[in-house]
């Protein structure tokens, strides 16, 4: 098998970019015989880097699939709905044999790109209900396949209470005050200016992605940073686990499409490491409706967010970690291999 993408980056930490790499990698070790083809974006993960345009259209990348002649999983990074099918259909025209594609972000889907799924002969795999549904109107259901993945299970694990205390120090944090947080963009699109609503009882820890800062939202940033219990890391960590360790509770405030890939990744980790997830109903996140340790946002007036965040508080003894255990990157792996 080729995998095929340009979503491969030194320091993973956007969405698609850790879906990428993190899954990569593990085929690879399940699988050596696979060759990773990059392009944009180099990674010491790709065998090969090829340049290409836009649409695909290089005798570069043409010549290496003809000549490897295998089958094709192409993971790209998310674009606008018409531009991302013509690709997938010039790459299952081009390609030898069959072509599967990982979406891990379906928007809008347009008539134009309607019309290129259609004709293009390839096989999808989607991380969610909701992208799923999306597909299913005009794509056969025997070649959408979803997937469930999106955490190490291993890596994010909980922690023992003098540890929490011992890291929340090492941030310059209280240890005897509930630590609220979110990892994500810093764009009005991921809604964290809901993050300025809490009370000097708690403390907000917003990490951003180092991938995007310099396509941040300077002005929401700037009133962030004037909040005093509001606390910004915006630089690349590469210990993130205990991030989410020293947390009391996740919070996932995004409601719009586009803004986060279709299952938070985020919101997994944090459930991994046993944190109680206060979250919308955003795409994988209304599979875990009715699960120990994770809270429903149905408002964001400032009383009713502190209240929910008050009953994720008292939720010690759920096991919230194994809700997540069966999205561990491993089952994913495997699911891939298979279909």
């Amino acid at each position: 098998m080729v995998i095929f993408t340009n979503c491969l980056s030194e320091t993973a930490d956007e969405g698609c970019l850790k879906v990428a790499n993190s899954l990569i990698k593990r085929i690879k070790k399940a699988s050596p015989d696979v060759t990773v083809v990059s392009y944009e974006r180099k990674s010491g993960l790709s065998d090969v880097h090829v340049k290409s345009n836009k649409l695909l259209l290089t005798w570069e990348l043409i010549k290496m699939l003809r000549s490897k002649n295998e089958e094709v999983l192409f993971i790209p990074f998310p674009a606008k709905s018409s531009a991302m099918f013509l690709r997938i259909l010039i790459l299952s025209l081009i390609a030898p044999k069959k072509t599967r594609v990982l979406l891990t972000q379906i928007t809008e889907i347009g008539a134009a790109a309607r019309v290129f799924a259609r004709l293009c002969n390839a096989e999808f795999l989607v991380l969610s209900e909701t992208a799923n549904g999306k597909l299913e109107g005009f794509i056969k259901p025997n070649k959408i396949k979803r997937i469930r993945a999106g955490v190490d299970t291993e890596r994010f694990v909980p922690a023992e209470k003098h540890r929490v205390a011992e890291i929340k120090k090492k941030y310059g944090l209280s240890p005897d005050r509930p630590v609220v947080l979110h990892v994500g963009h810093m764009n009005e699109g991921r809604n964290v200016s809901e993050l300025m609503k809490f009370s000097e009882e708690y403390q907000i820890v917003l990490v951003t992605s180092t991938l995007t800062k310099n396509e941040e939202d300077k002005q929401l940033k700037a009133k962030l940073s004037g909040c005093s219990n509001i606390k910004i890391i915006d630089e690349y960590i590469p210990e993130i686990s205990e991030i989410y360790q020293m947390a009391d509770v996740y919070f996932f405030p995004v409601v719009e499409e586009g803004n986060c890939i279709d299952v938070p990744l985020s919101c997994l980790e944090a459930a991994a490491c046993n944190k109680p997830v206060v979250t919308t109903e955003f795409g994988e996140m209304k599979e875990f409706k009715g699960k120990g340790g994770f809270f429903f946002i149905d408002s964001f007036e400032p009383e009713k967010l502190e209240s929910l965040i008050n009953e994720a508080l008292e939720c010690e003894k759920e096991d919230i970690r194994s809700a997540v255990s069966h999205y561990d990157w491993n089952c994913a792996v495997n699911s891939i291999l298979n279909f």
